[in-house]
């Protein structure tokens, strides 16, 4: 039994989007719109970013980033030192592409186009809009003793956190397209929700990340869902269109019939 058509397009901005794009090919509409959503993304985190840094760190915003940062230190013990490793390579990079290479194939298996096309445009605009943010947005880590080896990139944003948002909720959401059964659905939707959220406590607990950074990232997070979501809706209605358009059929010309002598007009057999 199928789920709820989620990738279809609909009535408002995906359906105006494709006909403004109708003359490109689906796959290059949905591209359109996954390269927008880029730009806005990293407009957005980037703002965020410099408005931390810049002005609210010096006030409220930047001592309680401090004191939560501490809070987590003065808990930790070796129970949640070992467990917080597995939370943090939840939303790690090796985890991420395995899990999305296995749930592409799967969906290929299917012939599920749109849904894959959805999940990899939804990691594509993330990992972009992550490191171009962390480039261009300079902050230090957690002035506390990390736990893990520290990257080069800057602490905002939480590009575990974000990545873990994107991977599980669109799974989440792919499975709800696809499958009806209420079980189904609300197991799929608990892990999406608990399993981000550990690995957003395992980063904040072992010091790698300001919580302030893994807000940030999970408002990134929905933008690339959004985004990866009218990506697909429009690519869909574009190819609706096209083959709306090859099946139409073909105009009639008329054919002209001379009439026998004799009589006084010409006429025409459609």
């Amino acid at each position: 039994m199928e789920g709820t058509p989620i990738f279809e397009v609909r009535p408002g901005l995906s359906q105006r989007l494709a006909r403004r794009l109708r003359t490109h090919r689906p796959i290059t509409a949905g591209a359109v719109v996954t390269v927008t959503g880029y730009i806005v993304l990293t407009a957005l985190l980037v703002g965020i970013g410099f408005l931390l840094t810049e002005l609210l760190l010096d006030g409220p915003i930047g001592r309680w980033d401090d004191s939560v940062n501490v809070w987590f230190v003065r808990h930790r013990t070796p129970t949640f030192d070992e467990l917080t490793i597995w939370g943090s390579r939840l939303g790690d990079t090796e985890t991420v592409i395995g899990i999305a290479a296995l749930a592409v194939g799967i969906l290929a298996i299917g012939r599920h186009w749109a849904q894959i096309a959805f999940l990899v445009g939804a990691l594509v605009i993330e990992v972009t809009t992550f490191v171009t943010t962390a480039f261009l947005v300079e902050r230090q880590r957690p002035a506390v003793r990390q736990l893990d080896a520290v990257p080069p990139t800057s602490s905002f944003p939480s590009g575990h956190t974000a990545a873990s948002i994107v991977l599980y909720v669109g799974l989440a959401i792919i499975v709800t397209s696809l499958v009806r059964q209420a079980f189904v659905r609300a197991l799929v939707w608990s892990l999406a929700v608990v399993l981000p959220i550990a690995v957003a406590l395992s980063r904040l607990y072992r010091g790698m990340h300001h919580p302030t950074d893994v807000i940030a990232s999970a408002i990134g997070a929905a933008g690339c869902l959004m985004f990866a979501l009218l990506a697909t809706r429009t690519g869909a209605g574009v190819a609706e269109m096209d083959a709306e358009e090859g099946s139409a059929p073909e105009p009639t010309t008329p054919v002209p019939v001379v009439l026998p002598t004799g009589t006084s007009d010409a006429g025409v057999v459609p």
